[in-house]
């Protein structure tokens, strides 16, 4: 009895690393196939686009909510030039997520979203999550948690239909007569904020 136990507890076993090894291949392979996938289709729609509109692409306009007609005359831009996206600023989610679909579809080409979310979002959409400032995790020695709170805050972004976080800011804060940097720095050594700012960002 006690035999059959241990052969059966080793085929388990043996099963369960074949299917994590199988796992694992099969997510390589859908990997690569949805990457190959993805540049097919940003080659084909470069290929389609004209001069200007190429040109255009690189142009990202401020999603600013200063009233109907401003957020009429980004529109007009979007519709017009086929420019390459939007920058949110101050908002709240669901104001931001109505005007994103709206703007997309004005588009001729699926515009980019980007946002500052240094410390989550946060920084820029009222209830939503804030993480500690950069100054505050420039005190942390444990880069895990920088490296967790980048994910957290990586998968909040994707989840608004955000495609670009234009964090984390990488200034060395060693000039005092500088303040817009100040508590948006992971601090005064070079190469601390260096490790940090890459552990945010991987």
């Amino acid at each position: 009895m006690r035999y059959s136990a241990s052969v059966y507890f080793f085929r388990l076993l043996i099963t369960i690393v074949f299917l994590t090894g199988t796992t694992k291949v099969i997510v390589a392979q859908n990997d690569t196939r949805l990457q190959q996938n993805a540049e097919k289709w940003a080659d084909s729609v470069y290929k389609s686009l004209t001069v200007d509109e190429r040109i255009a692409q690189l142009i990202f306009v401020r999603a600013n909510y200063s009233g109907k007609p401003y957020l009429e005359e980004a529109g007009q831009f979007i519709s017009r030039y086929n420019i390459g996206g939007v920058v949110f600023f101050k908002s709240d989610p669901v104001a931001q997520a109505v005007q994103t679909n709206k703007w997309n579809a004005l588009a001729k080409t699926p515009l980019f979203v980007a946002m500052d979310a240094e410390w989550g979002l946060g920084m820029r959409l009222n209830h939503t999550v804030k993480y500690p400032l950069q100054m505050t995790l420039g005190a942390i020695d444990n880069q895990a948690y920088i490296y967790r709170m980048g994910a957290e805050i990586g998968e909040q972004c994707q989840r608004m239909g955000i495609h670009i976080n234009l964090a984390p800011v990488v200034d060395v804060n060693n000039n005092p007569a500088n303040p817009v940097i100040g508590m948006r720095s992971f601090g005064e050594d070079p190469e601390s904020v260096s490790l940090k700012a890459y552990q945010y960002m991987k």
